[in-house]
């Protein structure tokens, strides 16, 4: 009796002033669902990011959800939360998917909310921000980047009296004279599929598409990309590269830290790896070698997409637009994600060996914008192993190919 008196009083001095009305950020907070797929240590840095988004932006609150880092299975988990009708505001999605959900309707164009989109797009590498890039506008904020670039054996090198290559004809050569049988191989590739090879497709000026993405012909099987593949090919035949690139064998992190692989070229993660795994290996990098064009690689990362499901769009702008600021990159960069912003290059707050990626990144390639990416990748790993088991030519190997994601082109 006593509790309904006295909350009785209580609504009644509300009513009259007496009493002051809860603040209004305290009645209104809004919560915005973000997905992610981080790891341990990144995940401790957005936790930080989250706090101080949230102190500087009083009523919006970020509820994270962390996934499996398995590319599939958390595709499968967005594709299901698309079909219920739930997804998330925002998502940390990979580079390669965004035109797939640009396609299915299920994002929303950026470009179109975030006044002077033209100006602020300017602040970030080109190729980051292209990958958000699909059908006239952009879907999304490049919110981490990464590239490939050459990790050389220095010690081997000095031992042979060779310098690390900067052409591709001295890649060659120096991946032919550091091999010796099944002791050593001048260079290892950890797959077919192809973000192994387009490091070194793109520096030798191969293609998948025309810049439209209407058509394979001419590009994927042209004079540049069958040249391109013939090297590889021809390195894997004069056993200067290793075959384990076809299943089984030693995986190239372990072979180049043991001495097993020369080169190797991979990502900005192998730092962590090495000092985890193998704290004695020293690292070396250096750009990708050049072909006729130029050095070349290839663009990998996230971008932050805004869900067309969203109900609280403006806050959940807020926050990717937050998540791409220098504040935020700077505190993310601790945990080794590169930044999308170009400003930052040569910033003393980043880790050292940072440049090496982010000048390679002035010159990278995107892997093709489409919403039939998967079925594009898929096309030219096949080509890939055919070529290297003597199936097909490369050249016979890419005509099928292009054939193949022309047909898929045409789908629309």
């Amino acid at each position: 009796m006593l509790r309904r008196f006295a909350l009785l009083i209580t609504a009644l001095a509300l009513m009259v002033g007496l009493v002051p009305a809860l603040p209004a950020a305290a009645q209104d907070t809004v919560t915005i669902k973000y997905w992610h797929t981080l790891s341990d240590s990144e995940t401790e840095k957005l936790d930080e990011l989250i706090a101080m988004f949230e102190e500087a932006n009083p009523g919006i609150e970020i509820e994270a959800s962390r996934y499996a880092q398995n590319a599939n299975e958390f595709r499968q988990v967005i594709m299901t939360a698309l079909a219920s009708g739930d997804p998330p505001d925002v998502i940390r999605m990979d580079i390669a998917w965004v035109s797939e959900f640009a396609d299915l309707g299920a994002l929303v164009a950026v470009d179109e909310i975030i006044p002077d989109f033209e100006t602020y797009q300017e602040q970030f590498f080109s190729a980051p921000l292209q990958t958000n890039y699909f059908s006239g506008h952009y879907y999304g904020l490049p919110i981490s980047t990464n590239t490939q670039v050459l990790l050389y054996n220095r010690a081997q090198f000095e031992e042979a009296g060779l310098e690390v290559p900067t052409t591709i004809g001295e890649f060659v050569d120096a991946a032919c004279a550091l091999s010796n049988g099944e002791e050593r191989y001048g260079f290892a590739m950890g797959g077919t599929y192809f973000w192994a090879p387009a490091p070194l497709f793109f520096a030798q000026g191969g293609s998948i598409t025309d810049p439209e993405v209407t058509t394979a012909e001419g590009y994927l099987n042209s004079e540049a990309s069958v040249a391109a593949f013939e090297t590889l090919v021809n390195l894997y035949n004069d056993g200067c590269m290793s075959p384990n690139l076809l299943g089984g064998g030693i995986a190239t992190d372990a072979g180049h830290a043991t001495g097993l692989y020369s080169m190797i070229i991979d990502g900005p993660w192998m730092v962590s790896i090495y000092e985890a795994n193998y704290p004695d290996f020293e690292v070396n990098f250096a750009l990708v070698p050049a072909g006729e064009t130029g050095t070349s690689s290839v663009v990998g990362g996230e971008d932050a997409v805004l869900m067309d499901g969203s109900k609280h769009q403006e806050e959940a702008l807020k926050w990717m637009q937050f998540l791409a600021s220098e504040e935020a990159q700077i505190v993310m960069a601790d945990a080794g994600v590169i930044p999308t912003l170009s400003g930052l290059t040569g910033n003393e707050a980043l880790p050292a060996y940072f440049q090496i990626f982010m000048e390679q990144l002035e010159t990278a390639n995107l892997r093709t914008p489409s919403p039939h990416w998967n079925e594009m990748d898929n096309a030219i790993n096949n080509a890939y192993q055919y070529m290297l088991r003597g199936e097909k030519t490369p050249q016979e190997a890419l005509d099928d190919a292009a054939a193949e994601i022309d047909a898929l082109l045409s789908e629309g």
